[in-house]
């Protein structure tokens, strides 16, 4: 009696885990297929992207765009992790948001090495 409470339970919570993951995917893939890139920051303004002028861009030989998660390693040896917004080319610099600093612009110049951590809508790629 028990062990069947214990597994209705449990076939309920994994159909609902599973409807609930289903919508989750359904709704990434509108954004990606609408171009809209969801990030969720309480310090982003819409100033700060309305001054981003590229949202794809080639730095040296790798292909970043808006909404990849990176980690940056500088020329003084510091260390960035965050998503990128996109370049800002008037000044030459890369635009990354992090969760700790908020907006950070860094110039092109003074990155040492640039690591793409995850990419946004990659699941989708093979499918769009």
């Amino acid at each position: 009696m028990i062990i069947d409470s214990f597994l209705f339970i449990a076939y309920t919570l994994f159909a609902l885990f599973s409807l609930g993951y289903t919508f989750t995917v359904i709704k990434e893939k509108y954004y990606l297929s609408n171009q809209i890139i969801y990030l969720d920051y309480k310090n982003l303004d819409p100033k700060d992207l309305e001054r981003i002028d590229v949202k794809h861009f080639m730095l040296g030989t790798i292909e970043i765009m808006a909404g990849d998660e990176v980690k940056v390693l500088l020329e003084n040896s510091a260390s960035i992790k965050g998503t990128v917004l996109g370049v800002i080319k008037k000044e030459n610099c890369i635009s990354i948001i992090t969760s700790s600093e908020g907006i950070r612009n860094l110039k092109v110049h003074s990155i040492k090495k640039l690591k793409i951590i995850s990419r946004y809508g990659k699941f989708f790629n093979r499918f769009l």
